[in-house]
């Protein structure tokens, strides 16, 4: 049995705090996984609130961008991270219009393990290491370096988090839904992704690459979308017109995926 416990989202149950960011626990076959740890005042403040006293030993961090490690202050160093190239780099939204945006993971005295192309993190559980950009997807955004724009960032630390029994786990999708499933597909062809849970980064998607998205996805073995985060309304609500056996219903904060 895998659960997947919704810690920060952005939006939550009552009584809980909603930020924009992620954090999950996963737990499965006796292991616990911390997944992300959301924009920084949400974790600690709702894993009290759901009676979530001590933080697992092991730590997966989906990239390095601070909606998604924010909250590690409440780690400590005995903690088992996982990470690709690239976690603590600098790293800026530049949105036209808009003030910069530092989006740097916060400084931290963690020590990390890192995870360069996929491997087996825990029983069962891989991280599927950085992701190639081959699908032609639009993985852009407004995101650089540098504060003056100069140097691109194309977030190539971002991994996601693969279940044997096939379940994805993403945290922002950067890379492109349809570059991850494809990557994994040929880096570990015996797993068999029926179930996404996590941010696909359509928030900003115009019409022909949310059909683009939901035409992969209906001629893919996927059977269950959890979308989180990132998505953006507008393309929950394009899935679950195009998809509406898959899109089953939209986590929050506070609630839980259970699946056998």
């Amino acid at each position: 049995m895998m659960r997947c416990t919704i810690l920060v989202e952005n939006h939550a149950l009552p009584g809980l705090t909603a930020e924009h960011g992620l954090s999950l626990l996963v737990e499965q076959n006796g292991e616990k996984l911390l997944f992300d740890t959301g924009a920084g005042k949400a974790l600690a403040e709702n894993c009290k609130r759901l009676n979530i006293n001590i933080m697992p030993e092991y730590v997966f961090l989906s990239h390095g961008h601070n909606d998604h490690t924010g909250g590690i202050g409440i780690l400590d160093d005995g903690k088992t991270v996982f990470a690709a190239d690239g976690i603590g780099k600098k790293r800026f939204s530049c949105h036209p219009g808009k003030p910069v945006r530092d989006l740097s993971m916060p400084e931290n005295r963690l020590t990390f393990v890192r995870i360069s192309s996929p491997a087996e993190i825990l029983p069962g559980m891989f991280a599927t290491g950085p992701i190639p950009r081959l699908s032609g997807e639009d993985c852009g955004g407004p995101f650089f370096l540098d504060p003056e724009k100069k140097m691109p960032d194309t977030i190539a630390d971002e991994q996601a988090l693969l279940l044997k029994e096939g379940v994805l786990i993403q945290g922002c999708c950067h890379a492109g839904i349809i570059n991850t499933l494809e990557y994994c597909r040929k880096s570990m062809p015996e797993i068999k992704i029926h179930t996404i849970i996590g941010g696909l980064h359509l928030l900003s998607a115009d019409e022909k690459r949310l059909k683009r998205t939901a035409d992969y996805l209906r001629n893919s073995a996927v059977k269950r979308l959890y979308l989180l985060h990132c998505t953006g309304e507008n393309a929950i609500a394009y899935l679950r017109a195009a998809l509406p056996d898959c899109v089953i219903f939209t986590p929050v904060a506070g609630e839980q995926i259970i699946l056998p």
